[in-house]
């Protein structure tokens, strides 16, 4: 059967989201109250809503004024390469680091103290887990406009932007005004799924929240995190009851941004048709925004692994005097071996559905990006609308708690990205190469692997490592299909970041940054060696 590779990928991406959400349909009524007129619940969703909102709005505009920069500029190809490392990173990784970073004892103020400052003792400022939920903004924005970058370079492939920029600037058009009047509208419509996707994680995530997010009242996926993880089962019952409510809120929000975007469109449109020249100087602000940004993510990860190999340090010394590792190294074992290997599996298992659903629809590209946008589903949910749901399936098909559990929950976000990739690199490819091959002789699969599978190595590459990221970083679907016995390092670090154990939450994370970091570095080495003597062949 031709489409059994494209049935096969969507059950397994899609069955979980579908089992749970039809868990959803057993909400007890009066816990629905209940939650409803819970206290600090009003306040914890508008730290939610207005967090998800702000931090989505400022990584759309620095994303596509990052990509008009660096199209400008022709460092298209250096821009991909810097926000790789960012979209890398875990958020629970990037959460503590920015904490090491930014708290009134943190780096920054380190560095500074008492040269600059005259501190000598840390001040008793709000910089992390502030009631405005500003630095949980912050570490959003660094993660998403990471992706929206990296979202638009790819959709950038669909456009005809170099003919549309030359006819703007021929018009009397500006370069920035250029590209913000003829490519970004095209750009925008492209990359809506994307957008999509950042709005719902800003609303409902709990990892980079736990960390950056504030206490009284938390963001409220956290308070429904704290309901589901208490042993009280009447808190079980508000958990799964503040899941509804989270779902209904996120489906709302999405409404209200679908309506924002089409009033911003047509204002746009109306903007563009008056034919005002100017130069936008402005907007030059975002290149050095866009830049503290990234330069706090990568503090982010210089304090994370000082502080893994040092431990803590008086203030306001940035070295601790001794240095080694400040946690039992047989403490991480355990926790580093389940990540690997549930990231090579996760990898493998995604790579292997990947490729046997794209070589059915390599000459149909609508029927791809209606698999691209099925996959997309669960990334536009909010992950506890559906995991207890799934945890329930997993429970009634007694494979909870096991490896195989964790590695399906894991491969639901990994595969849009894998596909993302590699369904359209096959998509690509020449259609006459193999069947070239099967003319002089090669059968079906010796012309894929001698033809076909070198030709998708470099993209093959890209994918795996990103499966790999995604698998070290998820945290909600490990917990859930893993029961709390699939102990990995995103487990271990929000348990210890939970629990205000900032050494071993840093030490966690650390580990964390280094799986997919790993990973992406070795792809790059091994398509650098593997394409060295063949530079005409594509990626």
């Amino acid at each position: 059967m031709r489409n059994a590779g494209v049935i096969v990928l969507l059950a397994v991406a899609l069955l979980p989201v579908a089992a749970g959400l039809a868990g959803l349909a057993g909400v007890d009524g009066n816990a629905l109250r209940e939650v409803l007129v819970a206290p600090g619940v009003r306040g914890a969703l508008a730290i939610s809503v207005t967090s998800g909102i702000l931090a989505t709005l400022v990584a759309v505009v620095l994303a596509h004024l990052l990509v008009a920069a660096a199209a400008g500029a022709g460092w298209l190809a250096r821009l991909r390469a810097g926000m790789l490392p960012l979209l890398a990173l875990p958020h629970l990784a990037l959460g503590i680091g920015l904490v090491l970073v930014l708290a009134p004892s943190g780096l920054l103020l380190r560095l500074l103290s008492p040269w600059a400052t005259g501190f000598t003792q840390p001040p008793g400022w709000v910089t992390v887990q502030d009631p405005a939920g500003l630095s949980l903004v912050a570490g959003l924005a660094i993660k998403e406009t990471a992706f929206l970058v990296l979202a638009l370079l790819a959709a950038l492939a669909q456009v005809p932007a170099a003919g549309l920029l030359r006819s703007a600037q021929a018009l009397g058009y500006p370069p920035r005004h250029a590209w913000l009047v003829a490519v970004a509208p095209l750009l925008a419509r492209q990359t809506r799924l994307p957008v999509a996707a950042v709005l719902t994680y800003g609303v409902t995530n709990v990892d980079l929240a736990l960390a950056l997010g504030p206490r009284t009242p938390p963001p409220f996926a956290v308070l429904v995190w704290q309901w589901f993880t208490s042993g009280d089962l009447a808190a079980r019952e508000l958990a799964l009851a503040g899941t509804l409510v989270l779902f209904a809120v996120t489906l709302a929000v999405l409404a209200a941004g679908a309506a924002f975007y089409r009033a911003a469109s047509h204002a746009w449109r109306a903007w563009a048709a008056t034919g005002q020249r100017s130069h936008l100087s402005g907007l030059a602000l975002a290149t050095p925004v866009a830049a503290l940004l990234a330069l706090l993510g990568f503090a982010a990860v210089a304090a994370l692994l000082l502080r893994a190999v040092t431990g803590p340090a008086p203030f306001p010394a940035v070295v601790a005097p001794r240095i080694g590792m400040a946690v039992d190294p047989a403490l991480l074992a355990a926790p580093l071996a389940t990540t690997l290997a549930l990231a090579l599996a996760t990898a493998g298992v995604a790579l292997m559905l990947t490729l046997w659903a794209a070589e059915a629809l390599a000459a149909r590209s609508s029927a791809r990006a209606q698999v691209a946008a099925l996959l997309f589903v669960p990334l536009l949910l909010p992950q506890l609308a559906f995991l207890f749901g799934w945890q329930v399936l997993l429970a009634r098909l007694r494979i909870d708690g096991l490896f195989v559990a964790v590695l399906w929950s894991h491969l639901v976000f990994a595969l849009p990205y894998v596909w993302g990739v590699l369904a359209e690199a096959r998509g690509g490819l020449d259609p006459r190469l193999p069947l070239v091959a099967r003319t002089l002789g090669a059968g079906r699969g010796t012309a894929w692997w001698r033809v076909t599978a070198p030709l998708l190595l470099r993209s093959t590459l890209v994918a795996g490592a990103l499966a790999m990221a995604v698998s070290a970083a998820v945290y909600l679907p490990t917990l859930f299909a893993g029961a709390g016995r699939v102990a990995t390092l995103a487990t271990e670090a929000a348990a210890a970041i939970a629990s205000g154990n900032l050494q071993e939450a840093a030490a966690h994370a650390a580990l964390q940054v280094v799986v997919p970091l790993t990973a992406f570095t070795a792809a790059a080495v091994a398509s650098r060696c593997v394409f060295r003597d063949r530079r005409g062949v594509p990626g």
